[in-house]
């Protein structure tokens, strides 16, 4: 008896011990149905608040009309504006060169670089004495071969008399009749004088030209000669630019060019241009004179010459605009051709270059395509496909579509 207790004492011991396999499986249970009870709650409670919770009341979508603000368009006449750029380049530059040899003995005050000149101002002079001391030997020549001349003259009357007396009216050869009656010495005596009164005339030219005028109203771009120097035919003394008109060299791209009024011969005006300059800050007027028969070499366009009379304020008594210089670039506004009834488009309200929108009379957007007969940087000229009156969309839309309602803005 007493050994069975013991046996059962010692089984109960074993299924209680925590390291037994019966209570290590007991665990691992516990461990998957807690889990698995904790969801199965979770899902009872989602489908019981689900079934039980108030539905919200559907409404119907709410349309949003984007609001535009519209221009009217009207038929007008409108002036074509060619926009360029261009350098500003002499109308008339010389190379100064004397036409005798000598020693420069006198200058203008103004014979210095920047220097203004008057047309037929003397410029400098070279020394004259040389000359003067040839003018005076040719009037010498003239005057013997003067004197030559008029005895020649006496001894073809003694001549003819003689001939007379002794041939009377017979026939003679025409050679001798020629050496009795003097004539060759009379031909030589007249080469003669025209050789003696035209060296006059070259010896009292060169004295001329000892005094170097200026041949227009100029500037002085460089000078080469002091007082002293010694000059010889040919040689540069100074470059001159003329003052009354600078030219401004503009580039035009090619299909530009038929909107220009070119000049085709002396006399004919051409387009009107507004020319700024030091960052448009300054205006003044030109004309076309003139298209150049090339093109330019970097991007292949066209050019014009444009006169701009009076570049440095030297005739003008307005001079609150500063002067043109050479070299300077410009901005070219050129007056084109005169459009008429035509629309003008915004440049913002032209849609995918070849579209504009419109707003219809019952508030729906219209999207029609144009061709445009100008197109300018502000704004493009169309002459079909609009109506007067039609009202152009002026604002922007993020998604446009044909028939679209929209609501105008007053």
């Amino acid at each position: 008896m007493k050994e069975r207790i013991q046996t059962s004492s010692k089984v109960a011991g074993e299924q209680a011990h925590p390291a037994s396999p019966r209570f290590h499986k007991l665990r691992i249970l516990m461990k998957v149905l807690i889990p698995l009870i904790v969801l199965g709650a979770g899902i009872v409670g989602a489908s019981y608040i689900k079934k039980n919770a108030p539905e919200p009341r559907k409404r119907p979508p709410r349309q949003t009309i984007p609001l535009v603000e519209t221009t009217a368009i009207s038929k007008s006449g409108e002036q074509v504006l060619i926009e360029a750029m261009g350098t500003v380049i002499p109308a008339m530059e010389i190379v100064l060169k004397p036409g005798v040899s000598g020693e420069v003995i006198e200058v203008h005050p103004e014979f210095t670089e920047g220097g203004f000149l008057r047309a037929g101002e003397e410029i400098l002079r070279i020394d004259p004495k040389d000359y003067e001391l040839t003018v005076t030997q040719k009037q010498s020549q003239v005057a013997n071969t003067s004197y030559a001349l008029k005895v020649e003259m006496g001894q073809q009357d003694i001549a003819q008399r003689e001939w007379e007396l002794l041939n009377g009216d017979s026939p003679a050869e025409k050679l001798d009749k020629e050496l009795a009656l003097r004539k060759p010495h009379l031909k030589k005596v007249k080469a003669d004088m025209s050789a003696a009164r035209a060296d006059l005339n070259q010896a009292k030219l060169n004295l001329k030209r000892t005094l170097v005028v200026a041949p227009f109203n100029a500037v002085v771009r460089t000078r080469s000669v002091e007082i002293g120097s010694q000059v010889s035919t040919g040689e540069q003394l100074a470059e001159l630019v003329g003052t009354d008109e600078y030219l401004a060299q503009v580039a035009i791209p090619l299909d530009r060019l038929k909107w220009i009024s070119v000049p085709r011969k002396a006399g004919e005006s051409g387009s009107q241009v507004r020319i700024r300059y030091r960052n448009g800050e300054y205006e003044r007027v030109g004309t076309v004179i003139r298209l150049l028969s090339d093109l330019e070499t970097e991007g292949r366009m066209a050019r014009v010459l444009v006169a701009i009379p009076d570049p440095l304020n030297l005739e003008s008594e307005n001079t609150d605009q500063p002067p043109l210089l050479l070299g300077e670039y410009v901005n070219a506004e050129i007056e084109g051709q005169e459009l008429e009834d035509v629309f003008r488009i915004p440049r913002t309200a032209f849609r995918d270059n070849d579209k504009v929108w419109l707003a219809s009379a019952d508030g729906k957007l219209s999207i029609r395509q144009i061709m445009p007969l100008w197109r300018g940087r502000e704004a493009i000229l169309v002459s079909n496909g609009l109506s007067d009156g039609e009202r152009l969309v002026i604002s922007n839309l993020s998604t446009p579509v044909d028939g679209m309602a929209i609501r105008v803005k007053e």
